[in-house]
Parts: C-alpha cells; structure tokens; sequence
C-alpha cells in the first residue's frame, strides 16, 4: 500500500515557535526542520501539509468554541506564518484546506475516504485525531515521538462527557475520564445516566463539536494544489533567511529527502 503522511500544519507552526530562537526567521527554520525530520521518519510516498479552514459547523452549535484560546498577536509570527506556507511550494507536496472546515476535518476527508486504501500517519499532537485510528491510519505524536494508542472505548463518546477545555468545549460535570470509561462500559448505565438531568443535552451538544465534520470529496471549495521539488527557489529562500546548517552541511541531505518523495510521487 501507498505510505501517506498527513502533516497538521498548524499544529507543527505552532510547536515551532518553541524551538532554536534566534533571528526573524526561527519559526519558519524550526517548521522546516521538523517537516523533514517528519518525512525521514515514515518515509511517504505522498505528504500533505494541511491547513486551517473557519470551524464554521462547531460554532453552531458553540459559539464560543474555541474562544477561550490565546491568540498569537504577534506580526512576526503571523508573517512567519506565511512565509511557511510559501516556501513549502517550492518541495513536493500537496497544500490543501477547506475555507469552511477545520485541518481536522480535511485529514479525516484524506484519511477516511480519498485514501482509505492506504498507509496513513498522522502527524499532530492534537488527540481528536485518536478517533481516526484504524487498521489502516495511526497517530504519530510528534512532542513525545511515539505511535498513540487507540482509545478503549469510543473516542468522541468519552470525550464528550469528559467535555474538552482545549476547545472550550463543556462536558458533564462531575464526570472525569475514569467514570467516562466506566460508563461507556456498559451500555445500560450509559443511557440511564444521559437519561439524567440535562445530561443528554450537554453530550449531544458536545459530541457535535468533536466529532469530525464529513466533507464531500467533490467540494468544489476544497483549496488543493500539488508541488514538485524547486532545488534551485529552496536553496535561494532557506541562504536568504540564512538557515547555514541546512544550505552547508545538510544540504545534500534535503536534496536527497526531497528528490526521493519528488519521484514517489
């Protein structure tokens, strides 16, 4: 089967901004490094690096879901941001988002239905994608550099009692991760105690927020565009933001990762 590597751009711009810090050029040094790492690692045969769309659907049902999140204010980041995202034109790869879909809903579009029938890895620290995992799709967490387990019980179900502060999403209160595995145990003590109260209301309120939203693969607002390997635009842009310890010695290193992927794909 075809190996395919889904990259939660997002998630690993974000992650970036904590690593090497020196220069106006260290989030996007330390997302590029991280992406090779990523594809040295599974070795794909296809990589997509897929961004954020407005969780439209989520904010519904909440619309303060996700409103409890810091916002980056910073300019530099923000420019940084999308330096990432214009660089990574010039390696072979494939950009796609949905302008009405969160990066969650588009992987599990990739994962669950465009390549079913493939080898997917996920890479994201991000835990709402444990409810993709099956025979076919794992969740590589790239902080703690380990394969995720898949959960004992139905993902979306005991998160959506346990509720997600993340994500400002509320849960049922008094209800902590043991009791959600107990419950979802047996089947009869779960609908007698969502029988409870308003207990049914909040899960079902909650459940829609985390449950991956279904994307037609036919979407015409679906924003996908496929790249080759650009030696020549790379070596520019990374000796232009002088990123020395990858266009001097790791140089050869890049070219043989990229020309790789380049001819898999």
């Amino acid at each position: 089967m075809k190996k395919i590597l889904l990259i939660d751009a997002y998630n690993m711009i974000h992650r970036a901004r904590f690593g090497w810090n020196r220069g106006s050029h260290s989030i996007t040094f330390n997302f590029f490094r991280s992406l090779k790492s990523e594809i040295d690692r599974h070795g794909p045969d296809k990589v997509y690096v897929v961004s954020e769309g407005k969780p439209k659907q989520s904010l519904k049902v909440n619309p303060d879901y996700k409103g409890n999140r810091t916002q980056v204010l910073s300019d530099d980041f923000h420019r940084q941001k999308r330096d990432i995202f214009k660089l990574c034109e010039y390696l072979p790869v494939t950009l796609i988002r949905h302008p009405d879909f969160e990066c969650d809903d588009v992987i599990g579009l990739l994962a669950e239905d465009i390549h079913s029938n493939c080898d997917v890895v996920i890479c994201s620290s991000d835990s709402d994608f444990i409810q993709l995992i099956n025979d076919n799709t794992c969740l590589w967490n790239p902080v703690k550099k380990s394969f995720v387990e898949s959960w004992p019980v139905d993902y979306v179900s005991w998160k959506s009692l346990t509720g997600d502060k993340t994500d400002n999403v509320i849960g049922i209160k008094g209800v902590g991760q043991k009791t959600a595995l107990k419950l979802l145990s047996n089947k009869d003590k779960f609908n007698s105690f969502l029988a409870r109260d308003n207990h049914r209301n909040i899960y079902e309120s909650a459940y829609a927020q985390i449950k991956l939203k279904k994307i037609d693969g036919n979407d015409k607002s679906i924003e996908k565009c496929d790249y080759n390997f650009n030696q020549e635009m790379l070596l520019e842009a990374f000796s232009s933001r002088e990123f020395k310890s990858i266009v001097t010695k790791g140089w050869h290193k890049w070219i043989d990762t990229m020309e790789k992927l380049n001819e898999k794909r």
